[in-house]
């Protein structure tokens, strides 16, 4: 257990606050006004390091409540509306002669979102906390070198996602309506063939979704991808496995290797769908 001086002691409890529920924004403001006035100038890396731990915590959860942050599934379900209300903000204050004001308006608003979701991707998103009598505070830039992983795949996706709905105004193919998990996923085909074994021969749902993700893999049908992400996609975005199921895999928190998730129907299963 640390052994904390009177000063830090004291500089703490002013640091954590009242022990009672508070509104995170409310809270995440408190903490960035007292590190302006109080410990911007430490050099105490213990309140530092209390500092950065209580506004990731802040940002998290306000961040899983931002429209930029959700996982795509959500993301596409409030997307028309937003586009629409964007069209309507926008549209009085431009000129559309002999051009389709709508048309231009949702591609301004879609290369916008491929801009804020790069933010992501670039670690350099930022959340002001205005402070009175001072600059803005970017709380972003006391987050630790971890706390963009959990937001990165989505973006990639949700870049996709917006590029694809570029390509359809612009006149082109869309690609995701062949394959709406690229990032996952080598090929449409590959798509269709996982949905077609899932629905043939997921019986046991911790092995075989083991036994299918460590084959594909190992025949170079999916990317890479970690065991963690890959059951979160199938999860909150395909929505194919359950609430059920996925609490019980995140008590495993890993799949089966291919050399214990192996027995010879999988693997017929698996040559039939995918190497036929």
């Amino acid at each position: 257990m640390e052994k904390l001086s009177h000063y830090q002691k004291r500089v703490l409890n002013q640091l954590y606050g009242p022990a009672k529920k508070t509104d995170p924004l409310k809270e995440l403001v408190r903490i960035c006004k007292f590190y302006d006035e109080c410990i911007k100038e430490d050099n105490d890396k213990l309140l530092k390091l209390r500092f950065t731990e209580l506004v990731d915590s802040k940002l998290s959860f306000l961040l899983n409540q931002d429209y930029r942050f959700l996982e795509l599934s959500e993301y596409k379900e409030e997307h028309i509306t937003r586009v629409k209300n964007y069209i309507e903000d926008h549209y009085e204050t431009s000129s559309w002669e002999e051009v389709d004001g709508n048309k231009e308006l949702t591609k301004d608003y879609l290369q916008y979102c491929i801009s804020e979701q790069s933010k992501i991707l670039q670690k350099a998103f930022v959340y002001n906390i205005s402070i009175p009598d001072s600059v803005p505070i970017n709380a972003m830039q006391f987050v630790g070198e971890d706390f963009y992983k959990e937001y990165i795949p989505s973006s990639k996706r949700k870049i996709d996602f917006l590029n694809d709905q570029l390509r359809k105004i612009n006149g082109f193919k869309s690609e995701i309506s062949n394959n709406p998990y690229s990032l996952l996923f080598v090929t449409g085909d590959i798509y269709n063939k996982f949905i077609e074994y899932r629905a043939k021969h997921i019986i046991d749902f911790y092995i075989d979704f083991s036994y299918l993700k460590k084959r594909l893999e190992a025949e170079n049908l999916i990317h890479r991808t970690k065991d963690n992400d890959f059951m979160k996609i199938l999860f909150k975005e395909m929505k194919i496995v359950t609430e059920k199921q996925y609490d019980n895999y995140l008590i495993k928190n890993k799949l089966l290797s291919l050399n214990k998730s192996s027995s010879a129907s999988r693997e017929n299963n698996f040559n039939n769908i995918f190497l036929d």
